[in-house]
């Protein structure tokens, strides 16, 4: 993939303050709530072995580090010899690559016990050459503390005990490492601040916890802005949103086309359908008019989401009777899918489910719901900039021919691969006639209403699918991707062929995709969009299919893959990685995962990450919806206009 970041030569003889300052975040006060650890009075950093120190302008420090130890680099050390971090939630260390090649630059918390040091929290980040950025060092994963253990199944996040102080203790700090892992070679690297962000923590009686989630299916015992405490409340919130919709319908970007494209722009060849194109150095999208189109999308645009009751029935302070004439049982296949759900029992989830969410909007939108919730989320989406509904989403949204969708087809029915078994399962065996069956026979369902409509931007086939970096590889690779293509382009020939979804993979991986994908998806839980780009893999745009930062300031117990102190710096980071993703030559869009938070009790398989754009009751996360219609607005122009990103090797 492109670079991210502009590539500067250093000058000889010493480090420039403008060069400093084009690769290097400012080193500034803390805001409220935030602690500026270093530089201040009561810090200061030392050398690891194998390691030196030099100041730069701007009150930067470099450090050079050899290869005689595991770890070197530098430790920030309290003048009172340890610091109390247990009222904040991350520390954020800003560095930077000042070498020519990829840097991997780890920190990490230590704590004190008696007179030994012990790890702590920790993080990491990889930088390209000359690359600014910051390590996250998650402290707390949310703001409450149960004063004894409590069984909480079925939730990736959930509350946990106050640290009796048998273990490492944030009460008790002793310095924060900045430092290389068994490095090879030397290198050198820059430290510009190291900030703590406040969290306030609030100790919850375990005796009085349960229940913990609301009508509402929201947390109990807490209060935030845009919580719902009645359905009048609901209903009201709304109206409000109606009229503000009603004055500002339009797209916050100007000058587009029907399909959302660059109308503004120049104009290309139209084939009545979406194809790729590399204009003026960059890759782009092209829509079926001819505009050069960028997909700023988002997953999982849906009614709603289901959490399992089934042996939990205490953690809900409220469940419709199941013989409610409203909110009654409803039978699904699936607990993605009912039309009109609220209790399910599905076949592939050994437990009873209910949909908050979907409940939720029935509550808001009245008997037709489903109707209006679309026509709200339709509005949404163009009145926010977003012009993709991307995998896991309604069809019903996709179909309404008002915003470009993606659809996904797996290949789950066919047999599995031995030996290759990951997140999700084993790998789809491509050398059984069993794979291109399925493939087909999925293609041909969707083929009456995907196969002749414009409106279709592209067909991913499977996700994170358990990729080993082994010797076999290779010819697995080569044979999934070009049947995959085979059959995708004899079904569904007027779309692109937008790949699997790739999470983790080698070499052989992305060149195999590179050959026959006609764009490759990525999915990148990481603060930059990087993925490397090895050599023998040719040049093809790339799409960042998933990508999320999460917050657990209003009422959720899990931030998600990407963390974030807060609503106000999740916006800042979703806007720091949309904008990379524009300034990439090869990215032509990127797909937020997900459009709701998820359940706080947790979706059937666990996950309860707080990474929507709204809540589960409908309420929109203002702080990062600004900053998605801030990136629309400006979407376009900034592509076109970032012409310093020639290419390279990023992950």
């Amino acid at each position: 993939m492109g670079k991210t970041f502009k590539t500067l030569k250093f000058p000889a003889g010493g480090l420039l303050l403008s060069v400093i300052a084009s690769v290097m975040p400012v080193c500034a006060l803390a805001d409220a709530g935030e602690l500026q650890l270093w530089p201040a009075g009561e810090a200061q950093i030392r050398a690891q072995p194998s390691s030196s120190i030099e100041p730069l302008p701007g009150g930067a420090l470099q450090i050079r580090t050899g290869t005689q130890y595991k770890w070197p680099g530098a430790r920030v050390e309290f003048a009172a010899g340890e610091t109390d971090l247990s009222e904040f939630g991350f520390v954020s260390v800003a560095v930077s690559n000042m070498t020519a090649k990829p840097l991997k630059v780890h920190a990490s918390v230590k704590g004190r016990k008696d007179d030994a040091t012990i790890d702590g929290p920790g993080g990491n980040i990889e930088l390209a050459a000359r690359e600014a950025g910051e390590i996250s060092i998650r402290l707390h994963e949310m703001a409450w503390t149960l004063d004894k253990p409590l069984d909480l199944p079925g939730m990736n996040g959930r509350p946990k005990a106050r640290n009796a102080g048998d273990g490492f203790s944030l009460a008790r700090v002793r310095s924060i490492h900045i430092f290389l892992s068994r490095p090879d070679e030397e290198a050198r690297f820059a430290i510009c601040g190291v900030t703590a962000f406040r969290i306030a923590r609030k100790v919850i009686s375990a005796d009085a916890f349960f229940p913990f989630v609301d009508k509402y299916g929201q947390f109990m015992h807490d209060d935030w802005p845009g919580k719902i405490h009645n359905d009048e409340e609901l209903v009201a919130l709304g109206r409000r949103e109606d009229a503000l919709l009603a004055k500002s319908a339009k797209s916050p970007a100007a000058g587009l086309d029907g399909f959302g494209g660059w109308k503004d722009g120049p104009q290309l060849a139209a084939t009545g359908f979406f194809r790729t194109e590399k204009f003026e150095g960059k890759w782009w999208l092209v829509d079926p008019e001819g505009r050069l189109f960028w997909s700023h999308g988002v997953n999982a645009v849906c009614q709603g989401e289901a959490t399992g009751i089934g042996g939990r029935e205490k953690f809900f302070a409220f469940l419709p009777p199941k013989d409610d004439a409203v909110f009654g049982r409803f039978r699904s296949k699936s607990w993605k899918a009912a039309a009109h759900g609220f209790y399910s029992d599905a076949a592939n989830v050994p437990f009873e489910t209910f949909d908050f969410a979907r409940a939720n909007a029935r509550r808001k939108y009245g008997e037709d719901f489903a109707e209006r919730f679309a026509g709200r989320t339709l509005a949404r989406l163009k009145a926010w900039g977003l012009n993709t509904i991307a995998s896991w989403s309604d069809r019903e949204l996709q179909l309404a021919h008002r915003v470009p969708y993606t659809i996904l087809l797996k290949t789950s029915r066919s047999p599995r691969l031995e030996g290759t078994k990951g997140w999700w399962g084993s790998l789809p065996d491509p050398y059984s006639p069993e794979f291109e069956e399925t493939l087909r026979e999925r293609a041909r369902e969707v083929a009456p209403q995907v196969r002749d409509d414009p409106w279709c931007l592209g067909v991913f086939v499977d996700n994170e699918l358990s990729w080993n970096d082994d010797a076999r590889m290779a010819e697995i690779a080569e044979r999934y991707f070009s049947t995959v293509r085979r059959v995708l382009k004899e079904e569904l020939p007027n779309h692109l062929y937008l790949g699997c979804r790739i999470a983790w993979g080698g070499d052989a991986v992305w060149r195999a995709a590179a050959k026959y994908c006609d764009v490759v998806s990525c999915n990148i839980y990481k603060r930059m969009p990087r993925r490397d780009w090895p050599e023998g893999a040719g040049d093809k745009p790339v799409l960042v299919s998933e990508f999320h930062f999460g917050a657990t300031d209003r009422g959720m117990f899990h931030p998600g893959l990407a963390a974030a102190p807060d609503q106000r710096r999740r916006a800042k980071m979703y806007r720091d990685f949309a904008l990379a993703c524009l300034d990439d030559p090869r990215i032509v869009g990127a797909h937020w995962f997900q459009w709701r938070d998820q359940p706080l009790a947790g979706r059937p398989d666990g996950e309860n990450y707080a990474i929507g754009l709204v809540s589960v009751a409908d309420v929109p996360h203002l702080e990062i919806v600004k900053a998605v219609r801030k990136t629309a607005r400006e979407m376009y122009r900034r592509r076109n206009q970032s012409n310093s990103h020639t290419g390279g090797n990023n992950r």
